[in-house]
């Protein structure tokens, strides 16, 4: 009996969870196609001010003025959250009386129908409260023992241990001795680089001076011969005459080329040189993009898919970053999108190996980040999706959960703005860390049979998502 209540428990539960926030019902409203939400969660919705929105369950028009409060629903929810609290309570799985003995041959806790029943009635049966008490001195002493036992082994080592430990300070020696070397060829490269370049640079600032010399000169050569022309041109034909020819001299001097600043030589000089560095640069940076790609074999550039996107959701132009948007669009309903929940996929799926990717989550509430199988509902609300997620999600109220199945609340120190996901394909484990400290936040343990996407979910606009490179 004590299951079926439980049960009608969590379906109790189930019908006055809100579709859209996943939480119980909160001030819920009623719209004319018969659907029931939050009213923080429908206002959302129509905005602000509120306008005319298509409903988030059967996209049929909603208006503002249209909503009215569903008071019957919200005692439901009142009464399902005092059931849930209920349930949380110790108590017997068969009978749901408290359990209030200890059966010492099974080792198990009892209720008093239990300790009556065929099972357990020849046993010895105490209060559990003292039995709690002798159990726990008794495992103090096995604790002292293990502890002492535990030092023991501490000076005996361990020889797969040793040589491994010898293995890694060889590697860190061979690691630091090459990359000395390296530091070392590359600083000589870096010397006989300068040291071509050095000179062809003094040698364009000397030419470049002596053209600025030349064509200074030679202007003011120009301003005195236009001068004297002007002059000259005038005067009476003997004494135009007489010093003509000096004047005819300059004009022909004027007329003569000023060298180039930079001689076809030195140009190909400079050209080569050029080569030269830009081939050194390009080398450097694919050394260093093939460096890390070894060393960090599994990290992911995961981006978003549109194809997915919910109606409700804004993606970036390089798919990054996603949005809450202003209302419903008008897009596709394709089998691939997301209709019921503001939802969006990764574009790349996995289903092998180890992999990680890194993202920031704004300063709002209203999120969840995580994995989702391929076969993930994609037309109905999120909670009948749950089974086939694994996500860490923000509530709107502060509140962190684990989101699979029925969500569960987390305790956590800090708020993680940058989030590792790590998915670990035959291991059955998804991982989330704070990206800033690497200090694990959740850990998913499960089996998968299908591609596995990345997943993101987003309700508030006062946030974002953005992935990382």
């Amino acid at each position: 009996m004590a299951r079926e209540v439980l049960a009608l428990g969590e379906q109790l539960a189930a019908e006055a969870t809100c579709p859209v926030c996943l939480e119980l019902f909160a001030q819920p409203v009623l719209t004319e196609c018969g659907h029931s939400f939050c009213e923080r969660c429908l206002g959302a919705v129509l905005g602000e001010p509120p306008r005319p929105a298509a409903c988030p369950q059967c996209r049929a028009a909603v208006s503002p003025g249209s909503l009215r409060p569903n008071r019957s629903l919200g005692a439901v929810a009142g009464l399902a959250g005092a059931l849930e609290e209920a349930a949380r309570r110790p108590r017997c799985p068969e009978h749901g009386e408290p359990l209030a003995l200890f059966c010492e041959p099974c080792a198990a806790p009892l209720c008093a129908l239990c300790r009556d029943g065929p099972a357990h009635r020849p046993h010895r049966a105490r209060n559990a409260h003292r039995a709690a008490r002798d159990l726990r001195e008794t495992l103090q002493n096995n604790l002292d023992f293990l502890q002492k036992a535990k030092e023991e082994l501490k000076s005996k080592g361990e020889p797969r241990s040793d040589e491994l430990l010898h293995r890694m300070a060889l590697e860190e020696e061979m690691l630091q001795n090459a990359f000395e070397d390296l530091e070392k060829f590359l600083q000589e490269q870096k010397k006989a680089l300068l040291a071509q370049l050095g000179p062809v640079s003094q040698e364009l600032i000397k030419r470049s001076s002596e053209y600025n010399s030349s064509v200074a000169e030679r202007k003011s050569l120009l301003d005195t011969l236009i001068a004297d022309i002007e002059k000259k041109r005038d005067q009476p034909d003997v004494e135009f005459l007489m010093d003509v020819g000096k004047i005819l001299s300059g004009c022909e001097a004027a007329k003569a080329p000023i060298p180039e600043a930079v001689s076809p030589e030195l140009q190909r000089t400079v050209e080569t040189l050029s080569e030269t560095c830009q081939l050194v640069l390009g080398t450097v940076a694919k050394f260093k993009g093939n460096l890390l790609s070894k060393m960090d074999r599994e990290r992911e550039k995961v981006t978003l898919d549109p194809e997915t996107a919910s109606p409700f959701l804004i993606l970036s132009a390089d798919h990054r970053t996603v949005r809450l948007g202003k209302g419903f669009q008008n897009i596709p309903d394709t089998p691939q999108r997301f209709m019921g929940s503001p939802s969006v996929l990764g574009s790349q799926g996995f289903q092998t190996g180890r992999h990680y990717w890194e993202l920031e989550v704004g300063k709002g509430d209203s999120w969840a980040v995580g994995v989702a199988l391929e076969s993930v509902q994609r037309k109905d609300s999120l909670s009948l999706a749950l089974g086939k997620i694994w996500a860490l999600r923000l509530g709107w109220d502060g509140q962190y959960t684990a989101l699979h199945g029925l969500p569960a609340l987390l305790a956590l120190e800090e708020k993680p703005r940058r989030i590792r996901v790590h998915l670990d394909y035959e291991e059955g484990r998804v991982t989330f860390y704070n990206a800033e400290n690497m200090v694990q936040i959740l850990q998913f343990e499960t089996s998968f049979t299908e591609r596995v996407f990345p997943y993101f979910w987003l309700w508030s606009a006062e946030t974002f998502i953005r992935l990382c490179d």
